[in-house]
């Protein structure tokens, strides 16, 4: 008998009747919450924010499918059963979905263009035609009135997409801004005039944007993003790794070698870690790279692939900040909760971005933040260093897969000689680097992007070593001076005895002292010696 083959979880797919028809393809089932926001008769009207393929577009269509009363895709699923209003044919209310995507434009008159296209098809959908005297906006308002008198139940189901991307391509020209912004405004504000005749809307994006005038008029909307009833709604919990996906995690693991709990664990450190609420303590994994991994077998930063996130980087670098001392950031959750696109706060921008994520409520209300798995610090490090070097060394992707060869085939101290001094030597004379902890951040994240297994201060019984890195030859404790020598460093680390935690085990324990020249701006030869 021919075995079974697992289903996949595509990450290519966002059309709910498509996935489900594709017996190959595997849904992680989310009905029961859909169900559960759908029901409500009164003000179901919505609106949430999530980062970037987090499954928006797939959440959209598999609610159009649930208001068509395609019952038979969901046999099996939590809504099957449950007494849904789509399942009985008068209660239908037609559905209009779509992606404000398609109103993206390079200049203002190319948004506009493409805003009355996307109006235009909608009224020619429902045999209205379209009134060249009137705005795109007003054509919209027409249009929502003519589908619900069109409607046997007089109701409508209206379904947008990345309500927030025509903005995206003006927030570095002010003027354009603010005419999109009253644009759009004038757009959604529609939303709100027929409110009555809307049974339900849903609105998804990935930043709220505040001092757009678009919420002002979509204050109608109930906002989930921050709901504990809803953290869940996308992305996947480990205990949904436990069951739907338990056995793609076994096959994930078994291209690895590993057992089931060693690839959770491994897949959970990568791509899990974003908690959505204050009030629920869930988190969830990303689902589009959790996808790309089961399916290749492989850990590796599938979110840069989605798109470079050049706006992020250099707000960090405005601010004069490098990834690692993102984790701890402190902020209230009205600070997360919207973003002003004219001078884009830095904490609601990661935070909504996908960057950042809540790691702890403290007593006092307030949310600490932090980068939510090893996937998203691969990525804030590799586009900090890649931005902070492109133009000193161009060369600089081919530089680092030769730090990364170094260090597996030649070991520590070749890389620290030979490929860490060039990357200390490329840092622009602009950034200066001006006291010992500015010049072990630099250190940390270089070593980060050659896969070494470092980590920073480790405390031992006298004291705090600056950072230790294990490779096969052993265990590397280091300690940093600033304008000294290597010689003061390695001694430091030996008469405070930073080696401790690390001399009763089986590799061998090395002391490393390494000395940035503020006059030389570049590292001394560093100084190795057994511990």
């Amino acid at each position: 008998m021919a075995k079974r083959k697992i289903q996949e979880l595509t990450t290519g797919v966002h059309d709910f009747p498509t996935l489900i028809g594709d017996r190959e393809n595997k849904y992680v089932d989310k009905t029961g919450l859909l169900y559960k926001l759908a029901r409500r008769k009164t003000n179901a009207q919505y609106f949430i924010s999530r980062p970037r393929r987090f499954g928006k577009s797939l959440m959209l269509s598999t609610l159009q499918a649930m208001f068509e009363g395609r019952k038979n895709l969901f046999k099996g699923l939590a809504i099957y059963d449950k007494p849904w209003e789509g399942w009985t044919a008068k209660n239908r209310n037609p559905v209009y979905n779509f992606s404000m995507m398609r109103a993206n434009g390079a200049t203002v008159e190319e948004f506009q263009k493409a805003l009355r296209a996307l109006v235009r098809d909608l009224n020619e959908e429902i045999g209205r035609p379209y009134d060249d005297d009137d705005t795109a906006s007003g054509n919209f308002g027409e249009f929502l009135k003519a589908a619900a008198a069109k409607s046997p139940t007089k109701k409508i189901v209206v379904l947008i997409d990345e309500y927030d991307e025509p903005i995206a391509g003006f927030l570095d020209d002010l003027e354009a801004l603010k005419f999109v912004r009253k644009t759009l405004h004038d757009f959604y504000e529609k939303l709100k005039d027929n409110s009555k005749s809307i049974r339900f809307l849903m609105l998804t994006g990935v930043t709220k944007l505040t001092k757009l005038s678009v919420f002002s008029g979509l204050n109608h909307l109930t906002d989930l993003s921050m709901d504990k009833r809803f953290a869940t709604l996308l992305g996947f919990t480990p205990e949904e790794l436990d069951g739907t996906l338990r056995e793609n995690v076994k096959a994930f693991g078994a291209m690895n070698g590993w057992d089931f709990a060693t690839a959770k664990t491994k897949l959970l450190d990568w791509y899990d870690g974003y908690r959505f609420s204050p009030g629920s303590e869930k988190k969830v994994c990303n689902p589009v790279s959790l996808g790309k991994a089961l399916v290749s077998g492989n850990l590796l930063n599938y979110w840069e692939a989605t798109g470079q996130a050049s706006m992020i980087v250099e707000r960090i670098k405005a601010v004069d900040e490098i990834p690692a001392d993102l984790n701890g950031i402190v902020a209230t959750q009205t600070q997360l909760d919207v973003c002003d696109a004219e001078t884009m706060p830095l904490m609601a921008l990661l935070y909504q971005g996908g960057y950042l994520t809540i790691k702890r409520v403290r007593p006092s209300g307030r949310l600490e933040l932090g980068i939510p798995n090893e996937e998203i610090s691969t990525s804030l490090a590799e586009g900090y260093v890649s931005t902070l070097l492109r133009n000193s060394m161009p060369d600089w992707n081919e530089e680092l897969a030769d730090a990364q060869d170094d260090l597996i085939e030649k070991g520590v101290e070749t890389l620290l000689r030979k490929n860490l001094r060039a990357a200390f030597a490329a840092v622009p004379h602009e950034w200066k680097i001006e006291n010992e902890r500015e010049a072990k951040r630099y250190f940390l994240l270089f070593m980060k992007l050659i896969g070494a297994d470092i980590s920073g201060e480790r405390q031992s019984a006298r004291g705090r070593a600056d950072a230790i890195l294990k490779d096969k030859s052993g265990v590397y404790v280091f300690e940093f001076k600033y304008g000294g020598t290597p010689r003061e460093a390695l001694e430091q680390s030996r008469t405070k005895d930073y080696a401790g935690p690390w001399l009763d085990g089986k590799p061998p324990v090395f002391l490393v002292g390494v000395n940035y020249d503020p006059e030389k701006r570049g590292i001394d030869d560093p100084l190795v010696e057994k511990a």
